[in-house]
C-alpha cells in the first residue's frame, strides 16, 4: 500500500528529514566568509549547487536559527559581499564535519580547526590550503525565503576564480579528472556517499 505526505499538514522538520533522504546525493558547499571586523568563518552547507553557466553562479542556503537570526556565513556575506567554496573530498571529511559545530561569531573555525588560511586573489574571504579546489565568489544576490526559524536565506555568488590546489585533478584535456578528485556528497540523516562508479551516457539527437 502506498503512502503520501502532505507537507502543509505536518511539522516542517518532518518534511525536511524526508527530503534530505530523497534529494541526493547532494554536493556539499564548504563555505568560507569573513566579517567586516576581519573574523573568518568556515561552515558546510548541503543546500548547495551550481545555478548558471553565464554568468557562472554558485549558491548555498543558510537557514535562520531558533532566534530567527542569520548564521555567521550569511551575515558575513551581507557585510563583505563575497565567499569561497571549497570542494569536499574524502580526506577532509572529519574537519569539514567539525566545522559545522556552532562556534561563537568571534571565533574563526579556520584557526580553531588548525587549517591554513590563504589570501584569496579577488575577494576578501580567505581560502583554505587543505582543500583540493577553492572557488572565489562575489555576491550576486541574496533571496530570503522567509523570516521565521528554519527559513532559508539563499546566497548566490558569481564565480570569479577557481584554484586547483592539487595538480593531479586537471587532465591533459584541461577538464576535471573525477577519479582523482573523488568528491564526497551528502545523504539523509548523518550519512555521506563516497565517490563511486562513473559512466557516460551520450547526448541524444533528434
Amino acid at each position: 500500500m502506498s503512502e503520501s505526505f502532505v507537507c502543509a499538514e505536518r511539522d516542517p522538520r518532518e518534511a525536511y528529514r524526508l527530503l534530505i533522504g530523497l534529494i541526493g546525493p547532494r554536493p556539499i558547499g564548504w563555505i568560507s566568509t569573513i566579517s567586516k571586523a576581519g573574523v573568518s568563518n568556515l561552515a558546510p552547507y548541503s543546500f548547495f549547487n551550481m545555478f548558471s553557466m553565464n554568468p557562472p553562479i554558485l549558491g548555498f542556503s543558510a537557514a535562520l536559527n531558533r532566534e530567527a537570526s542569520g548564521k555567521d556565513s550569511f551575515r558575513n556575506v551581507q557585510e563583505t559581499a563575497c565567499f569561497v567554496h571549497h570542494v569536499v573530498t574524502e580526506d577532509v571529511i572529519e574537519v569539514m564535519n567539525q566545522s559545522s559545530a556552532e562556534y561563537p561569531p568571534d571565533v574563526s573555525e579556520i584557526e580553531a580547526l588548525g587549517l591554513t588560511a590563504v589570501a584569496s586573489d579577488l575577494v576578501e574571504a580567505p581560502r583554505i590550503q587543505e582543500a583540493a579546489v577553492a572557488i572565489e565568489c562575489r555576491l550576486f544576490k541574496t533571496v530570503s525565503l522567509g523570516n521565521q526559524p528554519g527559513n532559508g536565506q539563499l546566497v548566490l555568488g558569481e564565480v570569479l576564480k577557481i584554484h586547483f590546489q592539487r595538480k593531479e585533478i586537471l587532465g591533459e584535456d584541461g577538464l576535471v579528472r573525477e577519479d582523482q578528485l573523488r568528491l564526497l556528497s551528502r545523504l539523509g540523516k548523518t550519512n555521506y556517499m563516497r565517490f563511486g562508479e562513473v559512466f557516460a551516457v551520450p547526448r541524444p539527437t533528434v
